[in-house]
């Protein structure tokens, strides 16, 4: 019978394709959370190098200006493709009757 090698590479299974069991699974745990005290710092905690930078301040609402005149200015074109090219064009409404000649 071959090795097959789909688990060659594999820490989960043998050479001989049979799942192994895992240590730390079987291992007793030495600790438990209460043991850590999580509410003092260490003596060697990590103290940054960089200087420290401190976010914007929260500012008032400023409204936005009113950009209506824009669909207003755009009523008076229209975009097409140019004859037999790929590309559009921007074209007056008094030219459409030109469109694709």
């Amino acid at each position: 019978m071959s090795v097959t090698n789909f688990y060659a590479g594999s820490l989960r299974y043998g050479p001989s394709g049979k799942k192994r069991k895992t240590i730390s699974m079987s291992k007793p745990k030495n600790k438990t959370m209460a043991d850590y005290n999580w509410s003092t710092p260490k003596d060697n905690a990590i103290v940054r190098e960089t200087k420290h930078y401190p976010s914007a301040p929260l500012t008032s609402y400023e409204k936005i200006e009113d950009q209506s005149w824009k669909l207003d200015e755009s009523k008076k074109f229209t975009v097409a493709p140019a004859y037999n090219k790929g590309a559009y064009q921007v074209i007056p409404k008094s030219d459409i009757k030109h469109i694709g000649k």
